[in-house]
């Protein structure tokens, strides 16, 4: 008779194939799979768990499953397999840096989901570094058949032609009526901040650094008072259960420079000059309180600046110098600098903005002027409430209307290549099925798919094919 302790160490080394329930040594016993393989394709397989873990991942997000929705997770591992499979042979590769940036962006969303480390760990039974370590390879496996789609889509170009024919075949009544576009350029003279400035500025934070690690202010004062970071000035210039990775190095270096408790000395990032306080630091999640001050220019450089932008207005204005010109010879904005001015959407980049999406200034400055017409020197406020001196030109007005390939042609063709993709893929996948092993097992035979990922599975007799791909341990 067979030792049960032996029965149940001999089960643990079926992982690898099909592992099953070893219960009573009773022959009358049914058996249990836990897991298995239920398909291959090429040289890759799919468990049974891969997909319980896209139902739970389905789950976590809300989302229904039903038996239809399991066979279409299935599809979804099965297509992925054939381009991991078809990635192998074509040698594409995967880089460390690329598998820890992803790794760290799905656990940033599921910080965010679940609201601290330890209800992450307690949903997946597992600590952070743990999970990372399963996730690894699967994760690599992703971003291989991710670069394997990429290289197919690559591939698809539409014509004019093609282009046309699709507008051709839209009713008109269902063609999307376009607002109002502007396309403009800028001409923009900020000063630049001063070192007598910065020091100013990290001199009057030092001082409140001092206030605050002494007890003679909060940092729940201090923030409120004196940070300019609009995301956590009120909430005490708190960030909780903060992932690696997530803030600027130079603010991330204090964190980790800093013992918990404490605070760091003055540092300077992008932002400006902060100084923090740790209250929790565990691996690569943690929570800082800071406060954050940037620097001004001089208000007397701006007035200086007034006095140019007034004085390249008046030339303008008497035809001495082309806007073009003037924006390389003073702007000081280099973004739009280089390009003569030309403001670029960021959305789609193109050079046109809908009117909902201008700033209501700049809006409001267009809607006054022809095209080529140039704006008077007028101050406005950046994204960080800096003021600068701008002038801005119209280029080009295009009115209401409904789409046509002439004056949205990008549309168009983003819609016809989304097709040309889709249309694409699917001739691949096909092709790749017709020259790849592919076995589909219970209990997903009976699925309907969109691909005949099940056709392919069953040999010229109508069985199941085994000779090369027998299911191993189905205990059916």
């Amino acid at each position: 008779m067979v030792d049960l302790r032996l029965a149940l160490v001999l089960c643990g080394f079926l992982s690898g194939a099909s592992i099953q329930v070893c219960a009573q040594p009773d022959a009358g016993a049914a058996y249990q799979r836990i897991d298995g393989i239920v398909a291959v394709v090429g040289d890759e397989i799919v468990l049974a768990s891969d997909i319980q873990d896209r139902v739970t991942q389905a789950r976590l997000e809300g989302r229904t499953v039903t038996d239809d929705n399991e066979c279409g997770l299935l599809e979804s591992v099965l297509f992925e397999k054939l381009l991991l499979h078809n990635a192998r042979i074509d040698s594409l590769e995967v880089t460390d840096a690329e598998i820890l940036g992803e790794i760290d962006r799905r656990l940033t969303y599921y910080m965010q989901m679940f609201g601290s480390v330890e209800a992450f760990e307690a949903e997946y039974g597992k600590s952070v570094a743990e999970w990372k370590a399963e996730f690894n390879e699967p994760v690599r496996e992703q971003i291989l058949a991710q670069k394997m789609q990429a290289e197919i889509d690559q591939t698809v170009r539409s014509t004019p032609a093609q282009v046309q024919d699709y507008f051709s075949a839209i009713p008109v009544d269902s063609l999307p009526l376009i607002p109002e576009e502007l396309s403009y350029s800028e001409l923009v003279m900020q000063p630049e901040v001063g070192e007598k400035q910065k020091m100013r500025t990290r001199s009057k934070l030092d001082s409140i650094r001092v206030l605050v690690e002494t007890g003679k202010m909060s940092m729940t004062l201090a923030a409120t008072r004196y940070s300019e970071d609009p995301g956590s000035k009120y909430k005490g210039g708190c960030y909780q259960n903060i992932g690696r990775g997530q803030f600027v190095p130079e603010f991330e270096g204090a964190v980790y420079e800093t013992e918990v408790g404490g605070y760091s000395p003055v540092f300077e990032s992008d932002f400006g000059y902060h100084f923090l306080r740790v209250t929790d630091r565990r691996g690569e999640q943690y929570s800082a309180c800071h406060v954050l001050m940037k620097p001004t220019f001089d208000p007397k450089a701006l007035e200086q600046m007034q006095s140019r932008i007034d004085s390249v207005s008046v030339k303008l204005a008497l035809g001495d110098l082309p806007f073009e010109a003037a924006v390389l010879q003073h702007s000081t904005r280099e973004g739009t600098r280089n390009q003569k001015g030309q403001v670029v959407n960021s959305r789609d980049g193109g050079t046109r903005f809908g009117v909902d999406e201008l700033d209501p200034n700049i809006f409001f400055l267009l809607q006054d002027l022809d095209e080529g017409e140039v704006s008077s020197p007028v101050q406005l406020l950046d994204e960080e409430n800096q003021a600068y001196w701008a002038m801005i030109k119209l280029n080009e007005r295009f009115p209401a209307h409904r789409a046509n390939p002439k004056d949205d042609y990008a549309l168009f063709q983003q819609q016809v290549e989304a097709e040309l993709r889709e249309e694409a893929l699917s001739k691949w996948i096909g092709k790749r099925i017709a020259e790849t092993f592919v076995r589909v097992d219970a209990p997903y035979r009976v699925c309907t798919m969109d691909m005949p990922w099940l056709t392919k599975s069953i040999n010229a007799s109508g069985a199941l094919g085994t000779s090369s791909g027998s299911s191993i341990g189905d205990g059916e």
